[in-house]
């Protein structure tokens, strides 16, 4: 295979078989078809939200790459921008549409029902491993998910001691309430209580108990007792696939990788998601031709053919990966010398193919 001609379009045909595995998924003909659950489309959502944050951070390392000439241009008449402030330009634009796709996911979310913290089942989030009154809790980053329990005194629940009144406000009469953190994560059973910053007992209850949590099989179990309490408070987190997006982020955006490498890399994403969501689309148009419209009768409310769909496979869309591909193509035709382009080319392939692969399986699986 010849790696002549522009560097995108070499990428592209690199490989065939595997970018087509990854962009015409089972989840993504189940979207088009509005076949989709939407527990299963807020567990997907929930991790792509979190690789969109991630982008930000990206973007910004990929700007500190970017030099510019100290010295004003001499020569009059019009300037012709240089690839580094066409990269500038579409780096910028690439923020601003990531802060507009932020808030277009929460929007949709909240008008249909759908949670952006949803655990995966084929993950099981992230688990406490240890507790009990002093000890470090040891989690990945995440947000909790079992809510607030009923402690009396601390998080809404019923308190009938000298400073509550029966709702947890702090006042009225009765018997013992603690009611500050530190007396509440003293009293007994309640280690995980300064830890979490909530209180997981039940009404009634005497120990600290989180929900279920899973072992390395993903199988859930029973938290196991340790000195009168229980572990296992399931987190909110990355999955694996949605870290190694994020680490791969942040390897392309070091200090050792080239601004080139850089933004193939963040070409790569988003037409892999282009071509991923224009199958869905696909998939929708002959769905409907039988004339059926309702999509308030899909499996997800009609969050993704009302709304995803057509954001994520727009002509507006197409238009701006085209612009990074454009970039890329500018960048890589300045390179001198057939070997140093050679030794280029590889590089971007060896990101290409690591993204195609976590594209394939960052789609979770669906029953066909």
């Amino acid at each position: 295979m010849t790696s002549r001609g522009p560097l995108t379009a070499y990428l592209l045909s690199s490989t065939p078989n595997a970018l087509k595995r990854a962009t015409t998924h089972p989840f993504l003909a189940s979207a088009g078809r509005g076949t989709l659950p939407k527990p299963q489309l807020s567990q997907w959502l929930s991790q792509d939200r979190l690789y969109a944050q991630s982008y930000i951070r990206f973007i910004g390392l990929l700007l500190s790459k970017i030099r510019l000439p100290t010295q004003n241009p001499t020569s009059e008449g019009p300037h012709l921008s240089t690839p580094e402030q066409n990269a500038i330009t579409v780096l910028i634009d690439a923020l601003v549409n990531i802060r507009t796709e932020l808030a277009f996911f929460e929007k949709t979310a909240n008008d249909y029902g759908l949670d952006l913290t949803a655990i995966s089942p084929e993950e099981g989030g992230c688990t406490l491993t240890s507790c009990g009154l002093g000890s470090d809790i040891t989690t990945s980053v995440g947000i909790s998910t079992t809510g607030s329990a009923s402690c009396p005194g601390f998080t809404g629940g019923e308190c009938e001691g000298p400073h509550g009144n029966g709702n947890g406000n702090g006042s009225g009469s009765g018997g013992t309430c603690p009611v500050s953190t530190y007396e509440k994560a003293s009293a007994s059973g309640h280690g995980l209580c300064l830890s979490q910053g909530e209180c997981q007992m039940p009404s009634g209850g005497e120990v600290c108990a989180p929900g279920p949590q899973f072992n390395e099989s993903e199988r859930g179990v029973e938290p196991a007792p340790v000195g009168g309490e229980r572990c296992g408070t399931i987190f909110f987190c990355a999955s694996r696939t949605t870290r190694a997006y994020i680490d791969m982020f942040m390897s392309a955006g070091s200090s050792g990788v080239s601004i080139l490498e850089g933004l193939a890399v963040l070409w790569a994403t988003e037409v892999c998601y282009l071509k991923s969501w224009r199958f869905a689309a696909r998939c929708m148009r002959e769905d409907g031709e039988d004339g059926e419209r309702d999509y308030k009768k899909d499996a997800d409310g009609g969050a993704l053919r009302e709304r995803f769909i057509e954001n994520w496979a727009s002509v507006e869309f197409e238009g701006f990966v085209d612009r990074i591909g454009d970039v890329v193509d500018e960048m890589a035709g300045q390179i001198k010398g057939a070997e140093e382009l050679e030794i280029t080319r590889g590089r971007c392939l060896e990101w290409w193919r690591q993204i195609v692969w976590l594209e394939d399986n960052f789609w979770p699986s669906v029953a066909e």
